[in-house]
């Protein structure tokens, strides 16, 4: 055969070996074979310690997956029973526990919120009490400002009770206020879930965690589940920071937000319960009647629907989900009601959130055949912030040369062997450059309260090395070699 005879053979060979992520379209088995390989890929990338993935396929569960660690130190493995925090995932189960209510007639999604309240009041605002329901709160568009998240109590510190929460108490928390007309617009808000929370206290004399673990997450076969806050719990997985190292599992009052701790296995339950089939035997799972599901998966204002968003892909399927992230966990769940396909994603690590992104958006490539816009949006993102990395890095590696070949050339001078010791100066320098430094440490290592994603940890990098060489270089101050020349001059004039 000759060599032209053998190119069109060899470019099908090269097509198939260049292009594998375009055969798993549709097909959950290769797209589990295409986890395997990339997953361990890019928690090697990214520096994620474990993640558990659950793959639901028309309407069934197809695969639960593990890979990394629940505990790094102790080589430890994560499997079935390893539990990660669901972040914000939580109000989606606390959505339940509320429509589960209103299933037995004690609520009504259009009842006042105020009805309910006995501990804790809303402030008087220029809106009135009455046009804050129950079904603006689970939506989102109860008037309240926009509300980041929360950011937990370290253990073994005493939780703020939930009124002290709604009041204000708490790292970065503030009072809860009605800012904008209710119902006029979707403003994400954890504060309208911790009302909800204490809503349910009130209507059933029971603590929420209590509460959830009886009417909604054992009825809904999710028995590894829950909402109590015990760090302690062996169960429960270490999490780690941007740099590697292990952080807290910080505690929640605000436990319908953000307090669920949960598995991959029992989010495919929930995403079941939540799904048409062909006998209807699990919508809803006694939980909340099908009526009251679909309702829930109505979308009350743009994406915004009870305790879930809907979206519409670029197929025109309808994806339902709800992302969560809490500080050194990342999540998500979602599932498309047209295909039967579903999605879990769980991580402990701060890291994760780039992979679950990654593993998300190649999910949805699966199903729609089409790479998400989105995933553009954040490559353009990393690649800016490479670039602000890289410049940063050259103009850092640029100044320490510079002050090498000073120092070499005896430009520079160590503080005591210098003419003019400005000790106040370098004092002052010093300490300012140092508190910086420390500052930028704690709240990004320690405290894990800065966003280093998408390279953003390079930048910080940088911005570290260059604070500590200009705190080194300030002990080593220029010459001012024109002084010392006039001085030579007027001595050789005298």
């Amino acid at each position: 055969m000759s060599i032209l005879k053998k190119v069109p053979v060899l470019l099908v060979i090269i097509l198939c070996i260049w292009s594998p992520d375009l055969s798993f379209a549709g097909n959950m088995d290769d797209f589990k074979l295409h986890l395997d390989r990339k997953i361990p890929q890019l928690q090697q990338k990214y520096g994620v310690a474990g993640v558990a993935v659950g793959i639901v396929q028309n309407g069934k569960p197809a695969y639960i997956l593990h890979y990394g660690y629940a505990d790094k130190s102790r080589r430890t493995a994560l499997n079935e029973n390893t539990l990660f925090q669901a972040g914000s995932i939580s109000k989606s189960l606390t959505a339940w526990g509320i429509l589960h209510l209103i299933e037995e007639g004690k609520l009504s999604l259009d009842d006042p919120v105020e009805k309910f309240l006995t501990r804790w009041h809303l402030p008087e605002g220029s809106y009135s009490h009455k046009e804050v329901t129950i079904r603006r709160l689970l939506s989102h568009t109860a008037g309240f400002p926009a509300h980041r998240g929360y950011m937990g109590t370290a253990p073994g510190k005493p939780l703020p009770t939930i009124e002290e929460s709604l009041s204000g108490k708490g790292l970065l928390n503030t009072p809860l206020t009605i800012d904008h007309k209710p119902g006029s617009e979707p403003l994400y808000s954890g504060a309208g879930y911790t009302l909800l929370q204490l809503v349910i206290e009130e209507v059933t004399g029971m603590p929420f965690d209590r509460y959830m673990d009886v009417q909604v997450l054992k009825p809904l076969g999710m028995q590894h589940s829950t909402f109590q806050q015990e760090p302690a719990n062996p169960a429960l997985s270490k999490t780690y920071g941007y740099f590697g190292q292990q952080i807290p599992a910080y505690q929640f009052t605000e436990q319908a937000a953000a307090g669920l701790q949960t598995t991959a296995s029992d989010m495919v339950k929930l995403i079941l319960a939540s799904m048409e089939s062909k006998n209807n035997d699990n919508l809803g799972r006694g939980v909340i009647s099908s009526k009251l599901v679909k309702e829930m998966q109505t979308p009350v204002i743009s994406e915004n629907a009870l305790g879930i968003f809907s979206r519409t892909l670029s197929n025109q399927d309808t994806l339902l989900y709800h992302p969560g992230d809490n500080r050194g966990w990342h999540s998500f769940y979602g599932w498309i009601p047209s295909t039967g396909d579903g999605l879990v994603i769980l991580t402990n690590s701060e890291t994760g959130l780039e992979l679950r992104q990654d593993v998300y958006h190649d999910w949805i490539e699966s199903q729609t055949g089409i790479q998400s816009e989105r995933q553009d949006e954040l490559m353009q993102a990393e690649r800016v912030n490479a670039l602000i990395a890289v410049v940063l890095g050259a103009w850092v590696g640029a100044y320490l040369l510079l002050f090498c070949v000073s120092l070499f050339q005896g430009k520079r001078l160590f503080i005591t062997k210098h003419p003019h010791k400005h000790v106040v100066r370098l004092a002052f320098r010093s300490i300012m450059l140092a508190l910086i430094s420390s500052a930028l440490f704690y709240l990004s290592y320690e405290a894990t309260l800065v966003d280093l994603h998408s390279h953003k940890k390079s930048i910080l990098v940088c911005i570290l090395i260059w604070l500590g060489a200009g705190f080194v270089t300030g002990f080593f101050p220029k010459k001012r070699i024109h002084i010392d020349r006039i001085t030579n001059m007027d001595s050789n004039e005298l």
